[in-house]
Order: C-alpha cells, then structure tokens, then sequence
C-alpha cells in the first residue's frame, strides 16, 4: 500500500529550495521499507565487491504516474530519510531515482545520503535531490526510486517528492554570477585610481 500526501505547509517552509512548487509528496509504505531491509540482507551475504552506481543491484520502488507539462520545467525529485543509527559512527544510504515513462528513462545517482558522527540509537535525517529534469513535449511519468545499500542505519521512514520549477539561487550562487562584474568594476577602479595620481 502506498500513501499519498497533498502538498501542505511542509511546501511553504522549502519553497525554493527545491523547485517552484511541490508536486507530490509520496510516503513508502512500510512493506516497501521491508522490502528494502530484506534486499539489503540479502546482498550482505553475496562475497566481493557489490559494486556502485550503474554496476550496484536494486530493489525498486515506483510511484503512480504525474503529468509533467513542459511549462513546468524541470522537474527535481527529492528523497528524504529518516531512521536510527545502529551503531556509533555515520550512518547513511544510497539511491537513484528518476522518472520513468515509455522509452529510455534518465536515472540520477544521488551522492551517498549521510549522517556524519551519529550515535548508537540516535535518530538521525538525511535529504538528497536529483538533477532537475525538463522535457521537450508534455509528459505523463512516475517517479522511482531505487534502493542501494545502507550501513549503520535502520530506515524507519522515507519520503519522496517531486518538485516543478527553477529553484531559488543561493546567496553563494548569486555573488558567483555577479563576480565577473564585480571584478570589472574593481579593475576599473584601480585604472581609474592610478590615472589620478
């Protein structure tokens, strides 16, 4: 079973972060979650490198279909987990997650999603977002989300999100794209400076 939540006040406290608006919000369902734990034990006990990436298996989940239209664009999906740490140590999980529709599919390898320095029984909450994805024509597609591997972390909960839209720029990114200006404007400056003397 697969809950569903509405966008709510949650959308307002993250506006912009990671897009214009949240589309969806979607709540694993506990069995899912299982599914998860048992995949994991499973690959625990296959010997050698598990590999990463393209070459790691999966246990899969995939959401009902959203319509994507292009004035929408791009769209960015954001995973959001939620557990206990097993151990002292950082705990943490990998995924990929995408939007799947008729034809190839682009898939996003999100960085390794971290806890840094946690301790044993300690609640812990770790966020990670895809790459914004738009689309030429008007879409119909269902986001997905595969599980990679966890270490130190019971996964108690996870959410996934689909957000629309440019997200707001940091102050960082702002600054950054005003530096050729700024450096224009400061070498003028000094010309100018110099020329007076």
């Amino acid at each position: 079973m697969l809950a569903v939540a509405l966008p709510s006040a949650q959308a307002k406290d993250e506006a912009g972060a990671y897009g214009k608006t949240l589309e969806k919000i979607y709540d694993l369902s506990p069995e899912t979650l299982a599914k998860f734990q048992r995949f994991q034990e499973k690959q625990a006990q296959k010997p050698g490198d598990k590999g990463k990436g393209i070459y790691a298996d999966t246990e899969r989940w995939r959401g009902d279909e959203l319509s994507l239209p292009t004035s929408k664009n791009p769209f960015t999906i954001v995973v959001k987990v939620s557990g206990v740490a097993l151990a002292d140590g950082d705990a943490g999980s990998r995924w990929q997650t995408g939007l799947q529709f008729d034809g190839p599919s682009p898939i996003s390898f999100l960085p390794e999603l971290v806890h840094k320095g946690a301790r044993a029984g300690q609640p812990v909450s770790m966020v990670g977002a895809s790459k914004g994805v738009s689309f030429k024509e008007d879409r119909k597609a269902a986001p997905s989300l595969d599980f990679e591997s966890s270490r130190n972390l019971r996964i108690d909960r996870v959410q996934v999100e689909v957000w629309s839209g440019i997200r707001k720029s940091t102050w960082l990114e702002l600054l950054m794209s005003w530096s050729p200006i700024l450096t224009g404007v400061v070498f003028l400056g000094v010309v100018l400076w110099f020329r007076r003397r």
